[in-house]
């Protein structure tokens, strides 16, 4: 996979990834539309199983259907991501990330590397990474270098409250601890307009967010409200690392 290819994704991959699945089912095609039209480029699909984690959504099959021309950024919640890493990547996907939970999630990066070649087209391997998960057991799937490293502010497993501030310190120690090969870094987890602030603190690349933007009464001011927050704390953070 030519390096300009794929350096060009990476720079498609920044600012507010919007999970589409928290939009009204009957109609997720006219909110990729909409999303489209505000200038957002990241639609996120949070795939779960029921079985990693309780709640099942969709399949590859929503991907292949949404989103061209747009990244699709796939999040795999399920327990053998491996096995389904090639279906996500043949619908579409730009971006996969696994669990690092996951049994089989050393398999799953390893298939995604495939599944790119096999494509002949770049898609960028993510890391997902549950709140409690320590970062020091990483070490083996870290040495697989994936393009990026998505640290969850919720644990989607139970009903425990988002901490964005223990993300923010995760995110700040996983970017010291990868920095020779300099992965995306990414936040997902209770960001809504009050809390974009802080989810920006620490600079991530992506911040994902759902329900602030597709459950609130206008989506199109919500979604340039999170991206407008996103923009400065990027800012704020690049001007406090020249300073």
């Amino acid at each position: 996979m030519g390096r300009d290819v794929t350096a060009a994704l990476r720079a498609r991959c920044h600012g507010l990834s919007a999970g589409i699945f928290a939009a009204n089912a009957a109609d997720l095609g006219a909110s990729v539309t909409g999303l489209a039209g505000w200038g957002g480029d990241l639609v996120h699909f949070d795939v779960m199983d029921g079985v990693f984690v309780p709640q099942i959504t969709a399949g590859a099959a929503f991907v292949a259907a949404l989103g061209a021309g747009m990244l699709r950024d796939v999040h795999l919640m399920v327990a053998s991501p491996a096995r389904h890493v090639a279906a996500f990547a043949r619908a579409g996907a730009d971006l996969i990330s696994v669990h690092a939970e996951a049994p089989d999630a050393a398999e799953a990066l390893v298939a995604l590397r495939q599944a790119e070649a096999d494509l002949a087209r770049p898609i960028l391997a993510g890391l997902a990474v549950m709140p409690g998960t320590p970062l020091e057991s990483l070490g083996p799937l870290l040495a697989l270098r994936p393009d990026l490293i998505l640290v969850l502010a919720v644990d989607p497993r139970n009903s425990a409250p988002a901490d964005l501030d223990l993300a923010n310190q995760r995110l700040r120690l996983l970017r010291e601890m990868t920095k020779d090969f300099a992965p995306l870094l990414a936040i997902d987890g209770g960001v809504t307009t009050k809390t974009i602030a802080l989810a920006a603190a620490t600079g991530p690349d992506v911040i994902v967010s759902g329900s602030a933007i597709f459950g609130a009464t206008d989506p199109a001011a919500a979604f340039a409200a999170l991206a407008e927050g996103w923009a400065r704390g990027r800012a704020e953070c690049a001007g406090g690392a020249d300073a």
